[in-house]
């Protein structure tokens, strides 16, 4: 169930931005490298070998290797 706020006035109990941030950067802090990375929504790169037609290779006939 979603919930709609009625008072979206600041309270005395709500942090400010700069608590906010504090917080924030400490929990940062104990991140590793790997998390870092996962958080910041970097994906690496995969790598896939190249696929070639045969068309696309010189000098060969499909013919070639046909069994004769």
């Amino acid at each position: 169930m979603i919930r709609k706020a009625f008072n979206l006035e600041p309270t005395d109990t709500d942090p400010t931005p700069d608590e906010i941030r504090e917080r924030t950067e400490a929990i940062r802090k104990n991140w590793t490298p790997r998390e870092r990375a996962r958080r910041s929504g970097f994906q690496r790169a995969s790598w896939m070998p190249p696929v070639f037609s045969d068309l696309d290779m010189p000098a060969y006939l499909a013919g070639d290797y046909e069994a004769r």
